[in-house]
C-alpha cells in the first residue's frame, strides 16, 4: 500500500463527516445569533431614542435623564456620580472615545448610543441564559420577549442608570447559570466582579446574592462544602457599600447640601418618612413590577405630568387594543400550560431550584423598593425583567402544549407591536379596533 495513501480505517466516514460539519454549524450559529440579535437591538433602541427625545418623552416613570445630560459635555452631575458612579464613568469613557466623532454627529446622539449598547448587551446575555436553559427555539423568541419588554426598551433609549442596573443584573444571572453548569474559580472571579460593579451602580443590586443563597440552599440543604464560596462572594457588597459611602460621596464627589442626597442612609429615611403603603399603591406597584414592566397597558403615560407620566393603574387598560389583548391572553396561556396537570412537567431538575432563586430576588428587590418608593416602581423593574421571563419560560418549554414555538411568536408580535405604540405615542391599531380608548 502507497504510505501517502490513508487507509479506509483513518479517513472519516461520510456520517461521521456530516455529524462534525453540523456541529460546528451549530456552534458557528449559537454563537452568531446571540450578536446578530444584539446588534438589530442595538439599531432599535437608537432609532427609539431619537423618537423619545423628539416628542420629548425622557421623563417618563421619573427617570432622570437630565442627570446624564451633561455627560454629553464631558461633565458630571454630582447627585447621579454621588449613587450612580459606574453610568458616569462609562459615560466619561464613551464619549471620550468617541470624542473624534463629536464634528459629524451631535454629541447627545452619541450618548444615547452608549445606553442603546448597554440595553444591547443586556439583550446578548440574555439570549445566552435563555440558550442555557431552553431550546433553542425558544430561547430565541424569549431573547426577543426580553428585549421587547418596556423596562428594558425604554431605559435603552434613554440616558438613565436603570439600564445599566438591568443589564449587570442580566450579566450575574447569566454568569451564575454558566457556573452552577461547571463550578470553577475563574467564574466565581467574574460573578464577583459583576456584582461590585452592580453594587457600585446600585446598592440594591445586593439583593443578586440571593440567586446563589436560595440555590444552594435548595439543592444542598444545610450543607454548605460547595458553598462556602458565596461567604467571601456576598462580603464583597459591603465593600461596595464602603466604596461608596467613603470614597465616593464626599471624597471623589463634593458632599450634597440636601440631605437626602448626603448618604443612601438618608435617602431612605427621606422616603420612608414621605411614602404611602396603603392598598392603592399595593396594587400599583404590583402591576408596574409585573405586568407594566412587560407591556405598555396604554399608548401613553397620562398621570403626573409634572414628572413626565406614569401608567394608570388599570390592568382593564390591556383589553383595548387587539396586540395589548393578544399580550395577555399569551401570557395567561402560558402560566396555564406551566400549571395545569395535563401539561405541566412535574420535575424540572436542578432548574427548579434556580427559578425559586430567580423568585425570591425579584421579591427581595421588589419588597425594598416598595418601601422605599412605591409610586415609581417602573425605574426599578428593568433589573428584574430576565428573571421574571424565565420563571415563565421555562415551565412552560418543558410542558407538553403544543405549537409553543407558535404561542411564544405570537406573543413576540403582540408584544413588540404594543411597546412599539408606546415609544411612539400613539397606538398604531388604534383604528383598527372597536373598543379603543381616548388614551
Amino acid at each position: 500500500m502507497n504510505d501517502d495513501q490513508p487507509s479506509v480505517m483513518s479517513r472519516p466516514s461520510p456520517a461521521r463527516s456530516d455529524r462534525r460539519d453540523g456541529a460546528d454549524a451549530g456552534e458557528r450559529s449559537s454563537v452568531l445569533i446571540p450578536i446578530l440579535l444584539a446588534l438589530a437591538v442595538c439599531v432599535v433602541y437608537l432609532v427609539s431614542s431619537s423618537i423619545l427625545d423628539s416628542r420629548g418623552a425622557t421623563l417618563i416613570f421619573g427617570a432622570d435623564s437630565y442627570h446624564y445630560e451633561h455627560l454629553q459635555n464631558e461633565a458630571i452631575n454630582h447627585r447621579a456620580a454621588r449613587f450612580h458612579p459606574v453610568t458616569i464613568v462609562l459615560g466619561l469613557g464613551w464619549m471620550k472615545l468617541l470624542a473624534p466623532l463629536k464634528a459629524w454627529i451631535w454629541p447627545l446622539a452619541l450618548l444615547k448610543s452608549l445606553f442603546a449598547a448597554v440595553g444591547a448587551l443586556g439583550v446578548w446575555a440574555a439570549t445566552a441564559t435563555f440558550a442555557t436553559l431552553l431550546p433553542r427555539r425558544v430561547a430565541l423568541l424569549g431573547a426577543v420577549l426580553y428585549a421587547a419588554s418596556l423596562g428594558v426598551w425604554y431605559f435603552s433609549g434613554i440616558e438613565e442608570s436603570k439600564i445599566v442596573t438591568a443589564t449587570l443584573s442580566v450579566l450575574y444571572i447569566a454568569a451564575y447559570v454558566r457556573l452552577r453548569e461547571r463550578w470553577t474559580p475563574a467564574g466565581v472571579v467574574v460573578l464577583s466582579i459583576i456584582l461590585v460593579l452592580a453594587c457600585l451602580n446600585e446598592i440594591v443590586s445586593a439583593a443578586l446574592v440571593v440567586i446563589p443563597v436560595v440555590d444552594t440552599v435548595i439543592r444542598r440543604g444545610l450543607d454548605w462544602g460547595e458553598g462556602r464560596w458565596i461567604v467571601p462572594h456576598g462580603a464583597l457588597v459591603l465593600l461596595a457599600w464602603f466604596v461608596l459611602e467613603v470614597f465616593v460621596n464626599g471624597g471623589l464627589v463634593p458632599e450634597s447640601p440636601v440631605f437626602e442626597g448626603q448618604s443612601h442612609i438618608n435617602m431612605l429615611l427621606y422616603y420612608l418618612a414621605k411614602n404611602d403603603y396603603g392598598l392603592a399603591s399595593i396594587y400599583l406597584f404590583v402591576l408596574n413590577w409585573f405586568f407594566f414592566n412587560i407591556a405598555a397597558p396604554t399608548p401613553t403615560a397620562p398621570m403626573w405630568p409634572q414628572v413626565g407620566g406614569y401608567f394608570a393603574p388599570e390592568f382593564t387598560a390591556y383589553f383595548r387594543s387587539l396586540p395589548r389583548i393578544g399580550v395577555i391572553a399569551s401570557l395567561a396561556v402560558i402560566v396555564v400550560a406551566s400549571l395545569l396537570p395535563r401539561y405541566r412537567e412535574r420535575n424540572f431538575g436542578t432548574a427548579g431550584a434556580l427559578l425559586l432563586a430567580l423568585a425570591a430576588y425579584s421579591l427581595v428587590r421588589a419588597a425594598f423598593f416598595f418601601f422605599f418608593n412605591p409610586g415609581e416602581p417602573m425605574l426599578f423593574s428593568p433589573a428584574v425583567t430576565l428573571a421574571h421571563w424565565l420563571i415563565l419560560l421555562v415551565p412552560f418549554a418543558a410542558s407538553r402544549f403544543p405549537a409553543k414555538d407558535w404561542l411564544l411568536a405570537v406573543l413576540a408580535i403582540c408584544l413588540f407591536t404594543t411597546n412599539a405604540g408606546f415609544i411612539l405615542g400613539h397606538d398604531v391599531w388604534a383604528n383598527w379596533w372597536p373598543m379603543r380608548s381616548p388614551g
